[in-house]
């Protein structure tokens, strides 16, 4: 009788992917992940020395939404007296929510509570009118729109070296180098156990969105082609087609860029291999 070998794949250990967080003492104070509105924004440093707020996570401020990944603050000034002045990306009015060209003026500060808890206070304009200013006692003045206040959900994330992995097949990130202080918590990517043999000729790779900052771009590649990948909640998935494989090794590359700027990439070498057939029992004749 014939027995059709069933090709398999023998999995290496999970690609891992890291965000940490960098320490508290070692950035500018406006700096993190706010809430705003049911959603998040992350301020994060430019190299010119002001700051930009990109969406994280979708806001709807008044009627139009701020969609993720969306730059809805930009040129975040320091100013002498503590306070930022900068820009806020307004819509017409109107049920097509179109984006105004011309931003209003924002002021935004970091407010503290004598128990020590810290909120950040944003004042607006809207387009054309003066600069808002925020006082360091949180009052307001020539605010044309008013203020919303926002809580500090998180330090602004970064991305960081990961340990080596299995031997000949290291996971490696790259990225904007960590700042002095204790990472936070690993976002981690996990494949298929490295000790089960599948009878599989496509498997998926999920990739969980980091926390905080989602994926902007996701590149996939193997045997030196690009491979589709859709999004689905909060994973990015990625279909690896083994059909008509011969036995051997093949390489996995993943190059990820998130909204936030931080770049992680990481690289995993499968190996193919045939189960073995299984022996049949002799049958009896009578």
């Amino acid at each position: 009788m014939r027995t059709r070998a069933a090709l398999a794949l023998a999995i290496a250990a999970s690609i891992v992917l890291l965000v940490g967080v960098a320490g508290a003492g070692a950035a500018s104070s406006i700096e993190g992940i706010w809430s705003f509105d049911g959603g998040e924004v992350g301020i994060k440093p430019e190299p010119n020395g002001t700051f930009v707020g990109i969406v994280v996570k979708t806001i709807r401020f008044a009627e139009c939404p701020h969609d993720e990944r969306e730059v809805m603050w930009t040129d975040i000034t320091p100013q002498a007296d503590g306070s930022y002045w900068g820009d806020h990306q307004w819509f017409y009015q109107g049920p097509n929510c179109v984006k105004n060209p011309q931003p209003g003026k924002t002021a935004w500060r970091v407010m503290e509570e004598p128990s020590g808890y810290k909120y950040l206070r944003v004042c607006f304009s809207e387009p054309g009118a003066t600069q808002p200013t925020i006082a360091p006692d949180g009052e307001a003045a020539a605010d044309t729109y008013g203020c919303v206040d926002s809580t500090l959900i998180a330090p602004l994330p970064t991305s960081s070296s990961s340990p080596a992995g299995a031997a000949g097949s290291p996971a490696t990130t790259a990225g904007s180098t960590p700042g002095p202080g204790v990472q936070g918590e690993k976002e981690t990517l996990s494949l298929r156990s490295a000790k089960q043999c599948v009878s599989v000729r496509r498997f998926q790779i999920h990739l969980l969105e980091p926390k905080h900052d989602p994926f902007k771009t996701v590149l996939v590649r193997s045997r030196g082609h690009k491979i589709a990948t859709v999004r689905r909640g909060d994973y990015v998935v990625a279909t690896i087609d083994l059909v008509g494989l011969k036995r051997g090794a093949f390489t996995v590359t993943i190059d990820a860029t998130t909204v936030l700027g931080n770049h992680l990439s990481g690289t995993r070498t499968y190996h193919t291999c045939a189960e073995k057939a299984k022996k049949s029992k002799p049958r009896s004749l009578r």
